[in-house]
């Protein structure tokens, strides 16, 4: 609704009334104003006209036939569709009552007759503009939800590509990681059955892997049917994605049920719908994931993302276990596979020279044949690697366990560009034990790697880089004592009201700007910020390093202060700070499941807090503690005692600055 618009009405009135000379009068002094302007002369046709064409307002009368205003009203507010219609009464009766009863019925307002144009004009602005105020609060909230729900299954899905990451770590084969992942897919999705299907060594059929989840012991004997059953490329939901080289949902088996060999069985254990995602690497497809649900559910693309990432994951641990199979071959088929093979092979001397290349690791390095490999680089250790290091980190590990598995590498390209490999080597002796040369194969997991360090630069935005790195590690609890934190609790004064006058984009904007700067000086002071609620700020020093950081933190809130400060000149607004500062011990750890957070806790923190509430707008508010601490080296002026909810009576300071 735009009431500052001429080429459209300014809005759509329907007025109600039995008598022909107020309608007109209404009619005639609201359309002069701008207004679309409907009669209704008795309360029926009102309820009728309402139904059919909801208005933006009603000009309601109280003494009519039938049916009074009173009435009218009630059966407006009683129905979803026109409660929230704004109703003005207009009417001859002045007494109080009148009034009450209006206002009980739902009214907005109250008109007494004889009108006064002015009067009408003006308490109907009055009455639109609260409606278009309520209508843009609906809309802010609408899109708050939408917002918060976005960064829900955006941390779902993170903690399941971190539990996923973990989960193929820890397993020795492909079958058993497969069932590890299965299983974390269907509980984060809610999907009730999952299984994996994988080519054969002639690539001809889909065989059942080993690896599977099922979320009821109905289960078991459609699994022991999947067991006894192939699917050739094409054939089958299976066969299809195998093909397809792409993500196969079905939304209702019963309409599909020609793509199910075991529909019969399906049907037993209630099944509705179904999805299969291929395991792509390099466009190769290494395995099929398949999906059941028990619910008749519609292709969600979240889902598909989601699983797809995890696929993505799959690939390059099924590479890494094909390629031990390769390196266990007998040396009769050595040579035809050396030929054939997608991941490079070699031979090198232990002093770094190659004796033998395949294509395919001539095309890793960007050469044209195995030949022009070999002549170019002459001395791989000086040549190639980007660390030279990491080459004699490869030859002390092989002659500590005569072969390495998955050993990562940087290395350069022909034209010079950097990227990462995986080898697979063992060393090869003589009867007498003497090292003869080093064989092996070569991956390219660059891709891989970018990847994964994407996920940890997401990781690393919501934890500290020790936690992170310990929460990746391993999935138990993490929670430490500190014996020596400074906290500090800052909170945005002016911020609410400022809030009720600005639009949604405005307001992230403002403060993305003041926040952003925030989390630069704590970045500079050495600091960690710990999370923002609403308009507050957190920021401690002391954790996850134990150190003293107490005159950083001192610092940072002058800082703070100031930088306040050029935002406000900058842009014209009147925002300051309530600082509050303590010392001392706190727990600190990581909670929750999917929205998960680092945090503290403890007297500590809790007396921070009060520093803050109770404080004084513009100022920092710091306990005794601090100012012991600090008194040599910052300036502080002693407010006195102050009532501290649930400390009782302390004695609190004020930081005025940095001693020269």
């Amino acid at each position: 609704m735009n009431l500052e618009t001429s080429s459209e009405p300014k809005a759509h009135i329907l007025v109600v009334d039995d008598n022909p000379g107020n309608l007109k009068l209404l009619t005639q002094l609201l359309t002069k104003e701008g207004y679309k302007v409907r009669v209704a002369p008795n309360g029926n046709l009102a309820l009728k006209s309402v139904e059919a064409t909801p208005p933006d307002l009603i000009l309601l009368d109280v003494n009519m036939p039938d049916m009074d205003g009173y009435t009218v009203c009630h059966k407006l507010k009683a129905s979803a569709h026109t409660r929230e219609i704004p109703v003005i009464f207009v009417s001859a009766l002045d007494e109080p009552l009148n009034k009450v009863n209006a206002f009980t019925a739902g009214g907005v307002d109250y008109i007494t007759k004889p009108i006064e144009p002015l009067e009408v004009q003006a308490r109907i602005e009055n009455q639109l503009r609260l409606r278009q105020l309520q209508l843009q609060l609906v809309h802010q909230n609408t899109l708050l939800q939408q917002n918060l729900e976005a960064r829900r299954q955006a941390e779902i899905e993170l903690r399941l590509l971190l539990a996923t990451t973990q989960a193929i770590s820890h397993r020795r084969d492909v079958h058993s990681a497969l069932q590890a992942v299965l299983q974390l897919v269907c509980i984060t999705i809610q999907w009730d059955y999952g299984e994996a299907w994988i080519p054969d060594e002639e690539r001809k059929i889909l065989e059942c892997s080993q690896g599977w989840y099922g979320s009821q012991s109905s289960f078991l004997q459609f699994r022991e049917q999947s067991l006894q059953v192939t699917f050739s490329p094409n054939i089958g939901l299976q066969g299809k994605a195998w093909i397809s080289k792409r993500t196969e949902w079905i939304e209702d088996i019963d309409c599909d049920k020609d793509l199910f060999f075991l529909y019969s069985h399906i049907q037993k254990v209630r099944l509705k719908s179904a999805f299969a995602v291929p395991i792509l690497l390099e466009q190769q497809v290494l395995a099929i994931l398949v999906f059941y649900s028990c619910k008749a559910t519609s292709a969600s693309e979240r889902i598909i993302d989601l699983v797809t990432a995890v696929a993505t994951q799959l690939g390059t641990l099924i590479q890494r276990k094909q390629t031990e199979e390769i390196l266990r071959i007998t040396q009769e088929r050595y040579h035809s596979i050396v030929e054939n093979a997608v991941e490079g092979i070699y031979q090198t001397t232990p002093s770094g020279r190659y004796l033998s290349a395949n294509l395919a690791l001539a095309k890793i390095y960007g050469y044209s044949s195995p030949e022009e490999l070999i002549a170019s680089l002459e001395n791989i250790e000086q040549q190639l690697y980007v660390k030279a290091l990491r080459r004699q980190e490869f030859k002390e590990a092989i002659e500590t366990h005569n072969a390495v598995l998955g050993f990562e590498s940087q290395v350069y390209r022909k034209d010079g560009e950097i990227i990462w490999i995986s080898e697979n080597a063992r060393a090869v002796r003589d009867s007498k034990e003497r090292l003869l040369y080093y064989e092996g194969t070569v991956s390219d997991i660059t891709a891989r790697k970018l990847a994964q360090q994407q996920t940890e630069k997401l990781l690393l935005n919501i934890l500290p880089k020790p936690v992170a790195e310990r929460l990746q590690k391993k999935s138990q609890v993490i929670a430490d004592s500190f014996a020596d934190v400074s906290v500090l609790f800052a909170d945005l004064v002016g911020f609410t009201d400022f809030a009720s006058h600005q639009q949604p984009t405005e307001l992230v904007e403002v403060l993305n700007q003041i926040f952003s700067e925030f989390d630069q000086l704590s970045q500079y002071h050495g600091l960690e910020k710990i999370k923002t609620i609403g308009d507050a700020y957190m920021v401690v020093g002391g954790l996850p390093l134990q150190e003293d950081r107490a005159i950083a933190i001192a610092q940072m809130s002058l800082d703070m202060h100031a930088a306040l400060d050029r935002f406000n000149a900058r842009t014209q607004n009147n925002f300051c700070l309530r600082i509050g500062i303590n010392i001392g011990p706190v727990v600190a750890g990581v909670i929750g499941l999917t929205k998960f957070i680092y945090d503290l806790w403890g007297d500590t923190v809790n007396v921070a807090s009060r520093m803050e509430s109770s404080g004084i707008p513009g100022e920092t508010q710091v306990t005794e503690i601090v100012y012991e601490r600090l008194k040599d080296t910052f300036k502080f002026e002693k407010r006195g005692t102050v009532q501290i909810k649930g400390k009782g009576e302390m004695t609190t300071f004020l930081l005025r600055g940095r001693k020269a």
